[in-house]
Order: structure tokens, then C-alpha cells, then sequence
């Protein structure tokens, strides 16, 4: 009797366990009440246009009089600029702002509110934003800092000196004056510093055709790819078919073009106007000297260096450049998407720039 008494309350004991455990998951279940969007953070989306497309979509929604699906953080009404916009507290704006034209202040605001421009928008020096997106151009002078993204239908431009911080994107351009700091960029032509020095006249005389297979300590993987085990160094002027992989350190000389991909573990340094045809990867960090070209995509593992005159991708084959620090000489050039996941920064001509010695 004691035992069947025992197995009873045992019984018990463990449905009534049961019971507090997974009782609010059925009963959250029968009758739903977390069914809100969840918000998504800056730094949580890889999508770069992600709160320009977003904050687009709530004013379409707000013009049509139709109710948004998507979430806003505090509601779906807007401030509108008036007309004249001396003596305009930009500072005290909660809510998103909409502009019915293009605009250009008198003075440096600072804006805590996403602004809508239905025209083109030109700021004046040491501005602060937190968001832009603009139907026409973007035009921030020196100084001026973008706090969490800014969109241009038309060009994006920022002056010397100007903080694009998490998100810049455009659907035509985006350029970067001398000292800009950057992290995510996305446009079918990106350029850094302005326009480049004029690429020097590539050697008269014919490439000279060459093989991997022939490089000391080569290892052929397969009919396109072969392995250097070791530091690698190519020489200038030549050319190679297929793809590399490097355990070590890759130099490849000035002039010489390889039509395939390149990959290399302690690093790589392309000398001046080196031609790579397909991917550049590295663990360790990518130096790219004066009008080399990288059809792309462009990946380390810790830093790239671009210098002038480099070109990353074409406006025909958007690509790829990422690392954790992006260093860009003044006229380098990319098409397709830039993201420093530390820190993207534009130098001028002069800066000190690691060594291209093998250790």
C-alpha cells in the first residue's frame, strides 16, 4: 500500500512539475501575445539600406494614408520643415522629419531625427545627423558627422574631414573627402579623396607568359589551382592563368597580371599596376599599391591598404572589399560594397605604410 501511495504522489510531483514548466509555453501558444516586430539595431542588420528603405517605406505609408506593417520605435507621424528655415530648432526634432524640397541651412545644425528630403540636401560644415535619406543629392561639408546612416538616391558627397559612422549608401555614388572616417559603403562607384593622380603608361613590351607550376616548392592541387607552401614572391611584367594559395607571404610584382583567384595566409602585397582577375584573400593583411586593379572580392582577415589609383571591382561587376581596418589613399576607387568592421579611414599621400619585405 505504502509503495502504490509513493508511485502516486511520484506521479503527481512530476505532472504538477511539468505543469509550471511548460504551461506558459502552451498557453503562449493557444493564445499569442509576443507578436510584435522585433526592432533591429544598427549594429544587428548586414543590409546596408536597411533604415533608409525602412524610414522610405513609413513616409510612403504616411503620404498614401495607409496604415505601415513596420514597426517605428515611437510613432508614424512626422514633423514637416517649414519653408523658411532661419530660427528653426532643428535640435528639438523627436520625431522623423520631412522636407518637401531640396534645402540648404544657413547655418551647422545638429538633428537627432531622421530627416526626409524630397530634394537634394546640402549641409553646412559641423553638422550632426543621426539619419539622412534624400530623392536627389547629399552634400555634407567638412566636419559634419552622420551618426547612423545616410541615403542618397543621387550622389552621396562628404567633405574633407566628415564621419560617415555605421551606414553610407547611394544609387549612384559615394565620395569621401581626405581624412573621412567610414565603416559600411555601398554604391556602384565609391571613391576615396578625389580623383587620382593620371595611371601611368603600362610598359611597351608584351607580358611574359608564365606558370605557377614552376614557381619553387609549387604543389599542383588541380588543373586550376596550385599551392606554394612557404612565402611566395612573383615576379614583375608577367603573366599567369588559374588560381594561387600561399601559406605564407605573397608578393606579386609590379606590372604582372593573373587571371584567377589569389590566396595567401601571412599576407599579400601587389605591387604597382598588378592586375588580379578574381578573388584576393588573406588571414593577415593586403597592401595594394599605386593604379593596381582586383576584379574582387577583396577579403582580410585584419587590414587592406589601397593606394591611388586603385580600382576594386568595375561598375559592370560590383564586388566586395572587407576587413577589420580599411586604409584608402586618396583617388582609390571600388564598386559595389566597402565595410570596415572596425574602422575605414581616407589618408593622403605621404602616410607611412608598412614595409613590403618578406620576414
Amino acid at each position: 500500500m505504502n509503495t502504490t501511495l509513493f508511485y502516486l504522489a511520484f506521479i503527481l510531483l512530476s505532472v504538477a512539475l511539468a505543469v509550471i514548466a511548460f504551461g506558459p509555453t502552451w498557453r503562449e501558444w493557444r493564445h499569442p501575445t509576443d507578436t510584435a516586430a522585433l526592432q533591429v539595431l544598427p549594429q544587428y542588420t548586414t543590409d546596408i539600406e536597411h533604415f533608409s528603405d525602412r524610414l522610405r517605406a513609413l513616409v510612403q505609408a504616411h503620404q498614401t494614408q495607409l496604415p505601415s506593417s513596420l514597426p517605428s520605435p515611437t510613432t508614424t507621424d512626422f514633423d514637416f520643415a517649414p519653408v523658411a528655415l532661419e530660427g528653426m530648432n532643428w535640435a528639438a526634432m523627436r520625431r522623423p522629419l520631412l522636407c518637401l524640397g531640396s534645402i540648404k541651412p544657413q547655418g551647422a545644425i545638429v538633428c537627432s531625427a531622421p530627416v526626409f528630403i524630397h530634394g537634394d540636401f546640402e549641409a553646412q560644415p559641423n553638422s550632426r545627423f543621426v539619419g539622412l535619406l534624400a530623392q536627389g543629392r547629399i552634400w555634407l561639408g567638412m566636419g559634419c558627422e552622420v551618426g547612423q546612416w545616410a541615403h542618397a538616391d543621387a550622389s552621396l558627397h562628404l567633405e574633407r574631414g566628415c564621419s560617415g559612422l555605421r551606414r553610407l549608401s547611394s544609387a549612384t555614388s559615394v565620395e569621401l573627402g581626405p581624412d573621412c572616417c567610414f565603416e559600411r559603403i555601398q554604391a556602384p562607384s565609391i571613391s576615396f579623396g578625389g580623383d587620382a593622380t593620371v595611371e601611368p603608361e603600362r610598359e611597351s613590351h608584351a607580358l611574359v607568359d608564365a606558370s605557377f607550376e614552376r614557381l619553387e616548392g609549387a604543389v599542383r592541387q588541380s588543373d586550376h589551382v596550385t599551392l606554394i607552401r612557404g612565402n611566395c614572391k612573383l615576379p614583375r611584367m608577367h603573366s599567369y592563368h588559374g588560381s594561387l594559395v600561399v601559406t605564407g607571404r605573397l608578393l606579386i610584382g609590379a606590372g604582372t597580371e593573373i587571371l584567377g583567384d589569389v590566396k595567401a595566409r601571412d599576407g599579400i602585397v601587389m605591387g604597382a599596376g598588378a592586375r588580379v582577375q578574381g578573388a584576393l584573400c588573406s588571414e593577415k593583411q593586403i597592401q595594394i599599391l599605386d593604379h593596381a586593379h582586383v576584379t574582387g572580392p577583396l577579403v582580410s582577415e585584419s587590414g587592406i591598404l589601397l593606394g591611388a589609383g586603385v580600382q576594386v571591382g568595375t561598375p559592370q561587376a560590383l564586388t566586395t572589399v572587407s576587413a577589420e581596418t580599411i586604409m584608402a589613399e586618396a583617388g582609390a576607387r571600388a564598386h559595389g560594397t566597402v565595410w570596415a568592421r572596425r574602422l575605414g579611414i581616407v589618408w593622403t599621400a605621404g602616410a607611412v605604410v608598412p614595409s613590403a619585405s618578406f620576414h
